[in-house]
């Protein structure tokens, strides 16, 4: 099947569902680390597990459902995508409610805003924007997810870590950029093939690594 075959079934689809969805949990988990005595590594696994979820399953599932009339995919049937889609808001509603147990309510309050932004398709929010939110929540939820547990979900005790929030929303600011400027890259052709487009992609994802030095700034100096 060929890499540049859109739709869920397409492997540069689960390739960078895969990377964006996974790893941008990890890169919270394991940051929020350097402020803990330990890594809570069920937090770790579900998150990264429901990062990938809402990012190939529940985002491609919605997509490819608006966009099936629209253009070609390589995708399943309608009714695959329904019972695809149902299925993952069970699994990411049963993480969300167990980690917000174990870690405090400011877990549901994220995973709602990273399930919205996931909703990516005609018909309903339709930027790229949209997805670098959801990038940016991905790493701001698994930072909480980690805190939260080894604060026995104390949230007043949770957001008095000054400086590791400071740190965490420039790492989560990174995301947002790196992410919103490949997105708009990647829709070069949405937009005609536009050179300005194409600058700003190149841009804003070079905005991101401002941030990504920020934080080793804060860091070292604070």
């Amino acid at each position: 099947m060929a890499i540049e075959e859109k739709g869920m079934l397409s492997p540069f689809t689960l390739f960078t569902s895969i990377i964006t969805g996974g790893f941008f949990p990890l890169l919270g988990s394991f940051f929020a680390g350097l402020f803990l005595q330990k890594i809570y590594w069920t937090g770790v696994f579900l998150t990264a597990i429901g990062g990938f979820i809402a990012h190939y399953v529940l985002a491609h599932t919605i997509h490819d459902l608006f966009h099936y009339e629209i253009e070609p995919r390589i995708t399943l049937s309608k009714t695959t995508l329904k019972i695809l889609l149902v299925i993952s808001l069970i699994i990411l509603l049963a993480i969300a409610l167990y980690l917000t147990y174990e870690c405090g309510w400011p877990v549901m309050v994220f995973a709602i805003i990273g399930a919205i932004a996931c909703m990516y398709a005609e018909g309903l929010i339709h930027h790229e924007s949209q997805m670098a939110i959801g990038a940016m929540f991905l790493v701001i939820g698994s930072f909480y997810v980690q805190m939260g547990y080894s604060m026995n979900g104390n949230v007043a005790e949770i957001f008095k870590e000054t400086k590791a929030w400071l740190e965490c929303i420039l790492l989560s600011l990174f995301a947002f950029f790196s992410q919103y400027g490949w997105l708009l890259f990647y829709r070069l052709d949405d937009y005609g093939w536009s050179a300005k487009k194409r600058n700003e992609s190149i841009l804003i994802t070079k905005i991101g690594l401002i941030f990504l030095v920020a934080v080793f700034v804060v860091h070292i100096l604070f």
